[in-house]
């Protein structure tokens, strides 16, 4: 997939980028191809899910106990795998991909349903009010520290990227970044 040359103008010279320590990186067994193919086959009984609720509600009769609580189940079922493919996974794989910062803006990563609801990989700079932090006292080289440990940008439209628990002294010199090049500042 090429970028286009107006979108790689857009994002600027390339900042920094964080590095996912080992011990957050996903499974090398449960990952990549073989997670998408299990992700695809729960989307697909999903699917089932929508398309059995539909016929029971359409042709069949739901005065009787066993159909109405067939729709019931169909529909919970469908929830529970839209919400676990479509909310869960993207906010762990988002935890887990490195975050991008250039001149422009940020990169992070997004699932295609929140591209198709409007929220990009990546931010324009204009385009984050700012972030919010989440600090807790940290040892490092033997002296407790207040650095941040979870992340959050606020967009001017008002909605919340949740980035997740990350390295704390990754995410201090990524903060630090945002503040000092791009004006970026914590709420």
């Amino acid at each position: 997939m090429e970028k286009s040359p107006d979108r790689s103008a857009e994002k600027g010279k390339l900042l920094y980028e964080e590095k996912v320590p080992r011990s957050l990186r996903p499974r090398r067994k449960f990952s990549g191809r073989i997670w998408a193919f299990f992700e695809a086959l729960a989307r697909i009984f999903g699917m089932a899910f929508v398309f059995y609720a539909v016929y029971l509600a359409a042709l069949t009769d739901l005065g009787d106990m066993d159909n109405l609580i067939a729709l019931g189940v169909c529909i919970f079922g469908a929830g529970v795998i839209f919400y676990a493919t479509e909310v869960m996974t993207p906010r762990y794989v988002r935890n887990v991909m490195p975050m991008k910062v250039y001149k422009g803006g940020v990169e992070v990563y997004s699932s295609r349903l929140e591209r198709l609801l409007g929220r990009p990989s990546f931010m324009p700079r204009q385009a984050i009010r700012g972030v919010q932090l989440h600090r807790m006292k940290v040892m490092v080289e033997g002296k407790a520290k207040s650095l941040p440990v979870e992340l959050t940008f606020v967009l001017d439209s008002g909605k919340k990227v949740l980035m997740g628990r990350r390295n704390a002294l990754e995410l201090d010199a990524i903060t630090g970044i945002l503040a000092r090049d791009l004006g970026i500042k914590e709420l």
